[in-house]
């Protein structure tokens, strides 16, 4: 089954359960908070893969935190607790985390975030495996097209540094989900509560920064009713930096949030285990519509580095007209970019410092006026990057494609993508 007919179905089992545990008339908040965390755990189970060794567990706890968390996906086996089902895992096994909520409003955004705001000071001491370190390099160059080299060899700009730092640390942390089933009745509202909070804790230093709120301590994904906040950080998705180094980092959509929780999970499922397959998503030719919610970039004050954040204030109509899935297509090169990608796919780097006749290849007879400007819009498809005057792929698998128009487009086949999108086409004419 793929991922979107499984996100429908399980869109749908939420809707008529929540609807269920809605009109019960118990007033006990301890049982209230059972229901809903016992439909939570229920959904997380019907959306891993039995063939794994993964265990979907309530009221428990990571090793070192003194935070209940409503329910995890932890692998293997946890440390019971005495006469009780819950349990204590070691950081490292701990995969998922989820903060369940009836109703989320605006105190409850505040008590959700803040259990999950510190999960950062658990994993000090875990020592990056390769599967996190893979998810990092992935992250970082779908957002900064670098690799993650360019520190070592000192061309990240500071703008750079601080994501590189932010997104070290979300590859080792778990996924954390703040889950509230009722609540918010359209987009703006949820948005403009979230952005209420963040503002209450402004530092004093410097009007523009949030003391103590990196990127890194956001949720992953917030949920309330039909509506969603997800983090834009290259593990599923990822936003590039813009030309004044601002990283949109936190999206909003009304589109089905089941999609969005499976495909965060699945991510890192993929990532974590090598016997799963990445054909899980199924074709992948689709994009789910999501808004810009907040842009943040690191900024230096009286000495000290802090994330300086902007809010995009759209009203909610505007919320409501930009919300239809749009179809994935691969990047279209012009002749010039095509000879270039393809020389880099037999040689795999380009010397920009040793090779005088390049200027004059890309130059004569083309549109471009300069060297610098045909590179930048290069950098600008995704798929290649400079360092050390070397140019270079940024993709694990590029492919370019002749089309029957003529056109030659190119994109990263690892996950088979540009292959589903080929055949598509072809069965189109």
């Amino acid at each position: 089954m793929q991922i979107s007919s499984l996100a429908d179905l399980l869109n749908e089992f939420v809707l008529a359960e929540k609807e269920i545990l809605n009109q019960q008339k118990i007033r006990h908040p301890p049982t209230i908070g059972a229901m809903y965390e016992g439909l939570t755990k229920d959904i997380l189970e019907k959306s891993i893969f039995s063939e794994l060794n993964l265990k979907v567990i309530k009221n428990s706890f990571i090793k070192g935190s003194s935070i209940e968390f409503d329910v995890m996906l932890v692998e293997g086996d946890g440390y019971k607790i005495p006469h009780t089902d819950s349990y204590t895992y070691d950081p490292e096994n701990v995969i998922v985390v989820i903060q369940v909520k009836k109703n989320l409003h605006s105190k409850d955004i505040k008590e959700g975030y803040k259990n999950l705001q510190f999960i950062v000071d658990y994993y000090e001491n875990v020592e990056p495996q390769p599967y996190m370190i893979r998810q990092f390099r992935d992250g970082f160059r779908s957002i900064c097209r670098k690799d993650v080299t360019a520190k070592k060899a000192g061309e990240l700009s500071i703008y750079e540094e601080g994501i590189f730092n932010a997104l070290k640390l979300e590859s080792v942390l778990p996924v954390r989900i703040l889950w509230g089933y009722n609540g918010f009745s359209n987009e703006y509202a949820f948005r403009k509560s979230f952005v209420e909070y963040l503002e209450s804790n402004i530092s004093k230093d410097n009007k523009n920064i949030i003391g103590g709120f990196g990127p890194h301590n956001f949720p992953n994904l917030i949920i309330c009713n039909n509506y969603s906040m997800m983090k834009q950080n290259g593990m599923p998705g990822g936003v590039p930096l813009n030309s004044e180094n601002w990283w949109s980092f936190y999206t909003s959509s009304a589109y089905n949030p089941t999609l969005f929780f499976l495909e965060l999970i699945w991510t890192r499922l993929t990532y974590r285990f090598k016997e799963l397959s990445m054909d899980v998503f199924g074709e992948d030719l689709t994009i789910e519509p999501v808004k810009p919610f907040l842009d943040c970039r690191i900024k230096e004050c009286e000495g000290k580095l802090g994330w300086e954040y902007f809010y995009h204030d759209y009203k909610n109509e505007s919320l409501i007209e930009h919300s239809e899935v749009a179809d994935w297509s691969p990047t279209e090169l012009d002749e010039k970019q095509f000879v270039i990608i393809n020389e880099l796919c037999k040689k795999e780097q380009i010397d920009l410092t040793n090779d005088d006749k390049l200027e004059e290849f890309i130059i004569s007879e083309s549109a471009y006026t300069s060297l610098a400007g045909f590179f930048e819009k290069l950098k600008a498809t995704g798929l290649v990057y400079v360092e050390n005057n070397k140019l270079k792929l940024l993709t694990d698998e590029c492919q370019c494609v002749f089309l029957p128009d003529g056109r030659v487009v190119a994109a990263d086949n690892k996950s088979g993508r540009l292959s589903r999108w080929l055949l598509r086409e072809l069965d189109r004419k």
